[in-house]
């Protein structure tokens, strides 16, 4: 025994590695002394010494546990919470712990727990989770994902948002670089205007938008601006994308004469280059993935300033990821109950209703339930504070109380406590079992008090919580205050619509006076808010509120009775109407502004005619009638050139081929339309709902490979009453029957007002800079 483990010890061991040519040559060695391959090639075979064993990392002290703990502590102090007050939790798994730039709060770590009722019943915990660091947040609520959380050393690895990475020239690589632009493949620096403007457009910023959004913290933005337009160069991509959102809005705010002013160039020129901008900003920024506020803020800004100019449809999808983004954030639950700072807290809150107060409006334009997903419940998001901006600051511990006094945020609370308003009348509604489609105002009997009841509550709430202490002489307060009767008024409107009138005659005259007195309101409301003097920074944010149906109202009942009361002023209403909003006019793509065009001319007409009759005539006809009339006039002189040109044999197969998908197998129906408003408006419908036969399929297909497209186009287009030639709207026949009092087809004009999505895009869009 002795001898053998002699021997052992003097005959060298076997290697345990490759030796180093066989390393080097990537080929397998038999780690013999010389191995195999060194002896067939003649070469020294050499082994490196083995290094000495690597030493296993001892668990980490007691000192260093302690010295974390400590750490951790300390953040939880600098959050506002004391860690000597949290509860024991003997039976529960330990929290997690801050890191300095990120934390993952549970939601059972709340900093302000609601007191529980003892009669509700006990339901599980929930476990949903805020991965939060560096203005980042990832919202996480499934057990896969917080498992997964829970596995790293620091939260922050699991904030994967390189929306400020890569470098300038690097393209977007999140494959949705379509949802808003083409992929940028420059720099985006060479777009911004310089320093001193930069500071300007800021400025207009938080004079014009700002008071009405409060989507941004002005004290910490003020700061912000002024370090990037010093060095364009170091600006991370997310806040240049929110510095391009804010010129665009700023120069949206603006007046053409105000722009060429100010700023040296057109309205529409800043606005077409900004709005690029921000696209190719969002775009390089990531925005489709991204988990971070800034730029979730400069798309919400982007939307407000797109609103106007792109097609409602668009906007309203765009409002929907933009809505999804908020939501992977975790803002449709309110910062509190998710332990976040109390400062990021009430950002959340202003981004999160922000967005949703335009996604409620961008749905009702396109014909949508305007409320569909209002959602109000014990974890939703709270309303955001009645509070001064500079009342807020990053390192606050504790959420202020809501101001008793007027604030600059007044404005937004205003606009809040309308929404909780129509929250309220949604949760009724649904708990009557009632779809969103029976969701109306004009109920009758138990319904129709408690509706008056909450109005006269909602009235007495804005009255001795706002209005009273507004002074007119400051426009943010008058603005409120105007907002405040428009949106009064608005529901006053609503709750006694004439959609529920069966006849005009069997309408009692008082109820029609009330409608009549009120819609007039409306239209005076309307023109204070675009063309008041003193409201000249809020003009822009007027226009896109518009009470439609009130003005279409007001017209039709001056068509049916041309010398009703306040006809001379209420004539002068719809002229200034048409003034603050030249697009009435001008922007013939969109449905309700030919519709209601036609009907002011029939009102007008009707009005010339009652006079003749009366041995007078108008002084002078008011220049916007004379514009709608030429309009048409111009319209139908091309509708009947061309009549002509296809009327001839020559021309009829040129036509036939070029017209083909559009005629198919339809022809122009004329649809009657109450209020003789639209009578001779032509609607492309099917002539039969009969499929064709695969025989008439292959005669009509020979030859067009395409030809599904034109027959899904048709079969898609054959029950929308909006699939027509505008011309068609411009040529109507303004005579008007004496005595024609008939009631409008409320929903069709409802159907003209949701189609208003046929905008072309801002570059040939007719300049309506002059305008918002």
């Amino acid at each position: 025994m002795a001898t053998a483990a002699s021997l052992s010890t003097s005959m060298p061991s076997r290697p345990t590695y490759s030796c180093i040519r066989c390393a080097g040559r990537k080929v397998k060695c038999d780690r013999q002394r010389p191995c195999g391959a060194c002896v067939k090639y003649n070469v020294d075979c050499v082994f490196d010494p083995a290094g000495p064993p690597r030493k296993r990392h001892k668990r980490v002290k007691q000192q260093i546990l302690t010295d974390r703990i400590k750490h951790f502590e300390a953040l939880l102090q600098e959050r506002g919470i004391d860690p000597s007050k949290l509860p024991d939790t003997p039976n529960s798994e330990p929290r997690r712990t801050l890191s300095p730039t990120a934390t993952v709060v549970p939601q059972e770590s709340q900093l302000q727990t609601p007191c529980p009722i003892e009669s509700e019943p006990s339901r599980s915990v929930d476990k949903a989770q805020v991965v939060h660091g560096q203005g980042r947040s990832k919202f996480i609520d499934n057990g896969l994902w917080t498992r997964v959380v829970e596995e790293f050393h620091h939260p922050e690895e699991a904030l994967e948002d390189s929306s400020d990475e890569a470098s300038d020239l690097e393209s977007s690589d999140d494959d949705f670089g379509f949802v808003l632009s083409s992929q940028p493949k420059s720099k985006t620096r060479s777009h911004h205007p310089s320093p001193e403007h930069i500071h300007q457009l800021g400025q207009i910023f938080i004079e014009n938008v700002d008071p009405l959004t409060k989507v941004v913290h002005v004290p910490t933005l003020r700061p912000a601006i002024q370090k990037a337009a010093s060095n364009i160069g170091t600006i991370p991509r997310s806040f240049e994308a929110l510095m391009f959102a804010i010129y665009g809005a700023a120069v949206m705010s603006l007046k053409d004469d105000e722009c060429k002013e100010r700023l040296g160039e057109p309205r529409k020129t800043l606005l077409s280059r900004y709005i690029s901008a921000t696209r190719a900003a969002l775009s390089r920024a990531k925005f489709m993935g991204t988990i971070s506020l800034v730029v979730l803020q400069a798309l919400v800004l982007h939307l407000l300033s797109v609103r106007d100019i792109d097609e409602p449809r668009a906007v309203w999808s765009l409002t929907g990821v933009a809505v999804r983004i908020a939501q992977g954030m975790g803002l449709e639950r309110d910062g509190i109950f998710l332990g976040l700072p109390p400062f990021e807290a009430e950002m959340r809150r202003r981004i999160w209703w922000l967005l949703k107060t335009h996604d409620f409006r961008t749905a009702e334009l396109c014909g949508l339930d305007k409320f569909r997903d209002l959602n109000t419940g014990a974890e939703s998001t709270n309303w955001p504070t009645n509070v001064n901006d500079d009342q807020l600051y990053p390192g606050m511990t504790s959420l202020l109380a809501a101001s008793k006094a007027v604030t600059d945020n007044v404005f937004v609370a205003l606009r809040y406590e309308l929404t909780n308003f129509a929250a309220a009348r949604v949760t009724s509604f649904r708990e009557q079992g009632k779809y969103s489609s029976q969701w109306d105002l004009r109920a009758s009997g138990s319904d129709r008090v408690a509706i008056d009841k909450a109005f006269e509550e909602l009235e007495e709430l804005l009255e001795t919580k706002y209005l009273r202490y507004c002074d007119p002489s400051q426009p943010l307060h008058l603005m409120t205050m105007l907002t405040a009767r428009t949106a009064l008024n608005s529901v006053r409107f609503l709750t006694h619509h004439p959609r529920g009138w069966t006849s005009i005659e069997q309408t009692p005259l008082s109820e029609r006076q009330w409608v009549w007195e009120i819609s007039i309101k409306l239209l005076e409301l309307q023109n204070m808010l675009q063309s008041s003097p003193q409201l000249k920074q809020f003009a822009w944010h007027a226009a896109y509120f518009m009470h439609w149906h009130a003005s279409i109202h007001v017209l039709d009942t001056l068509r049916a009775n041309p010398l009703v009361a306040e006809a001379e002023k209420v004539w002068k209403l719809i002229g200034n109407t048409y003034e603050n909003n030249p697009g009435m006019i001008f922007d013939t793509k969109k449905p309700i502004h030919v519709a209601v065009g036609n009907l002011c001319l029939k009102a007008y007409s009707a009005r010339e005619a009652a006079l003749q009759n009366g041995n007078t005539w108008p002084t002078q006809t008011p220049g916007f009638v004379l514009e709608l009339r030429q309009q048409r006039e111009v319209a139908k002189a091309k509708r009947q050139a061309r009549d002509a040109k296809s009327s001839h044999p020559e021309n009829l197969v040129s036509h036939g081929q070029a017209d083909a998908h559009d005629m198919g197998p339809r022809l122009d129906a004329d649809v009657k339309y109450s209020s003789d408003t639209l009578e001779s408006m032509h609607l492309q419908q099917s002539t039969t709902s009969q499929p064709p036969s695969l025989t008439q399929i292959d005669v009509a297909t020979e030859g067009d490979p395409f030809w599904f497209i034109n027959e899904f186009d048709d079969v898609s287009n054959s029950h929308d009453v909006m699939n027509m030639d505008p011309e068609f709207m411009l040529t109507p026949d303004h005579s008007v029957e004496e005595n024609a009092i008939q009631n409008i087809t409320w929903e069709q004009w409802d159907a003209w007002l949701a189609d208003s999505n046929l905008i072309p895009p801002l570059s040939s869009a007719p300049d309506l800079s002059k305008g918002n």
